[in-house]
């Protein structure tokens, strides 16, 4: 049987990387919640990844701790922690108390001393202990029983490395007890410890795996050579053997492991869902744990039934007999206005058909009609053209006002079905987008505007190698969630649309990007006609001119490289023939655009160089790559214009 497993959270080193890893990011209110979105994600990956039965997070308090006691320097030279950063701390714990994790922190002690004292506790319970950390201090934990959770260099936690003993020694070159041992002699900047002077990493584990501890190595010191080294070790002692204490995590805190009040299920999955609300996460949501984990165990205070939202009673049906078909007719011919959406196979509408069509007339009410499943046992799906030919009446009367969520997509699928649309009043994407919402999709506007979850796609789909597409859900599944999309379209159009008046936005939204919506559906359409003989003429032009200035590039330089790579044309630049203005980073010299051009006139091969860059970029990405795009059935190249994107 595989033991159970306790995952901890090293809360201050994951909100402080978060903070600094991620932009700037603001809530409704303009708080800016960065380093809460950065922490919110890797708490979410490392609860669905890992699935622990037990979690803890520790953090760090204001108060001095021991080890400021016995050096006074200690993290000296950090920075002031900026306020937009301290205000983020509070909401993490609000999350992490919404969760019912337990948040472990005491006055005179370090985050990382928590998860030394836990992590011993966890062992010797005979728990799997995975501490998730962005401090390489937490390495040292590292024992059987006891892993680190580590992103990979310059990487956030999508990427990460999991810790046993054999990869920290392989990182460090010693074992993760002597890590505290490697910082005392190589020191540590972040922390302000000195470290001996002289001693850097590689000499550092020479003497650590050939002596062992600190201890070791001035119990062994005459041993020590060269005598250089000897004599600065013996000059430096206190500094190395303080540097020892400093670095040491603690293990034995006046802390209690309470396995039973550290376990997941206890979370309160509702408060959850409000704090994102509040925040504007709704990318994480579908990220949250299942639904049963918050059923069993303790309540606490955010429990509380007034936080939840009573049910609306909602009236959603299927249209799959002529009856029913006459009757959402008749009542889309009455009603005032109405919204509409449209279900594909995929998003690519020249190579996905229709699936069906859901309406909303009114709040709380909507019907789907199924025109494309498969796959089922005893489906009543109406004929195509008999749904087209009932439909097309109030669908193409331009004087009956309709409502869809990214219009564009839905008024080309219908076209495809010989419905021509007529009469759109209003797309509640582009109202959103003029509102200055950040997330424009349905499910992430319902859930930041009218504080609901709505079926995610992924959800009846599936996702992986055993996901499927919409044609082949089951019809009543398919039903809810496309009446779901066109019922909540017709609410958020409500919103909207007042909010457009309050904020003088609706002349601009009504005069001018309503209008262009169909222009844009046209232009789309109509595509645009290419001159591919002309296009095939040039490339072969490009190609002929390319391998020229690729010859006389070689004869500048004296030998053959590979001009595409930024690597070796900086050495050839800056190392071999020694132009002035280069300047490396670890992958190298920068030899970009900018670069390029402060160098001209200063070499022959540099005005070559820049022309061959011109030319295999003129002939890669449109000579080349715009005839391919041509589709077969026109004759002609059909872009995609956004009308919410442009910032």
């Amino acid at each position: 049987m595989s033991k159970s497993v306790l995952v901890i959270f090293d809360g201050n080193a994951l909100v402080h990387r978060a903070y600094h890893a991620l932009p700037p990011l603001t809530a409704k209110n303009g708080e800016v919640v960065n380093a809460v979105y950065g922490f919110s994600a890797t708490l979410l990956r490392v609860l669905n990844d890992i699935a622990p039965e037990y979690t803890a997070v520790a953090f760090d308090r204001k108060a001095p701790t021991f080890r400021h006691i016995l050096y006074k320097e200690y993290k000296a030279n950090r920075p002031e922690t900026p306020a937009d950063l301290i205000s983020q701390f509070e909401i993490v714990r609000e999350l992490v108390r919404a969760f019912n994790i337990p948040l472990f922190e005491m006055d005179g002690y370090e985050a990382d001393d928590i998860l030394g004292t836990l992590s011993l506790q966890g062992q010797a319970k005979d728990i799997q202990v995975i501490i998730v950390t962005g401090d390489a201090d937490a390495m040292q934990l590292v024992r059987p029983g006891v892993k680190v959770l580590y992103p990979k260099a310059g990487r956030q936690f999508s990427d990460t490395v999991l810790y046993d003993e054999a990869e920290v020694k392989a990182k460090f070159g010693v074992k993760p007890a002597r890590i505290a041992d490697y910082k005392a002699l190589v020191g540590d900047s972040t922390d302000n410890i000195p470290g001996v002077p002289g001693i850097g990493p590689k000499t550092a584990v020479k003497l650590i795996n050939s002596y062992g501890s600190i201890e070791n190595i001035y119990d062994n010191i005459n041993q020590v050579q060269p005598e250089k080294l000897k004599q600065l070790l013996i000059t430096h002692e206190n500094t190395a053997l303080q540097g020892k204490k400093l670095s040491t995590i603690i293990t034995d805190m006046p802390l209690e492991l309470d396995l039973e009040s550290c376990r997941l299920s206890h979370y309160d999955r509702q408060r959850v869902v409000e704090l994102f609300q509040q925040l504007e996460f709704s990318s994480l949501l579908g990220k949250l744990p299942p639904e049963e984990l918050s059923g069993s165990g303790k309540q606490d205070s955010f429990n509380d039934s007034r936080l939840k939202k009573a049910p609306r009673e909602l009236n959603y049906s299927t249209v799959a007999c002529r009856e029913a078909l006459q009757k959402l007719v008749k009542r889309l011919n009455e009603a005032g206005s109405f919204a509409f959406d449209t279900e594909t196979t995929g998003l690519n509408l020249a190579e996905s058909p229709v699936v069906g069509l859901s309406f909303s007339i009114a709040e709380g009410e909507a019907c789907y009609i199924p025109l494309g499943h498969v796959g089922w046992d005893q489906v009543k799906q109406l004929e195509v053209n008999e749904v087209v030919n009932a439909l097309k009446p109030a669908m193409e009367d331009s004087g009956k006002p309709k409502i869809a969520h990214n219009a564009k997509f839905d008024i080309t699928a219908l076209s495809g079905l010989g419905i021509d649309v007529k009469g759109l009043s209003f797309d509640t994407m582009i109202a959103a987008y003029l509102l200055g919402e950040k997330a424009l999709g349905l499910k992430e506007l319902a859930f930041n505007r009218l504080g609901e979850e709505m079926t995610s796609l992924a959800q009846i789909t599936g996702i992986g190698k055993n996901q499927i597409n919409m044609s082949q859900v089951e019809v009543s599944l398919a039903s809810d969630y496309a009446c779901a999309d066109a019922e909540t379209t017709m609410r958020l159009a409500n919103i909207f649309k007042s909010e457009l008046e309050e904020k003088n936005l609706y002349r601009l939204f009504d005069e001018v990007e309503m209008p262009l919506l169909p222009v844009l559906i046209e232009m789309e359409k109509s595509g645009i006609l290419l001159d591919t003989a002309l296009l095939d003429g040039l490339s072969r032009r490009l190609a002929k001119r390319l391998i020229e200035l690729e010859a006389t590039i070689y004869d500048e330089t004296g030998h053959r490289f590979n001009i595409n790579s930024p690597k070796q044309m900086g050495q050839i630049l800056f190392e071999e023939l020694k132009l002035a203005g280069g300047k490396r980073s670890k992958s190298g010299y920068s030899t970009d655009a900018s670069v390029l051009e402060s160098l001209k006139g200063t070499h022959p091969v540099v005005d070559l160089i820049i022309e061959f860059r011109q030319l295999a970029k003129l002939k890669t990405t449109y000579v080349d790559a715009l005839p391919v795009m041509v589709s077969q059935q026109t004759g002609r190249l059909h872009t995609s214009f956004n009308q919410t994107r442009t910032t």
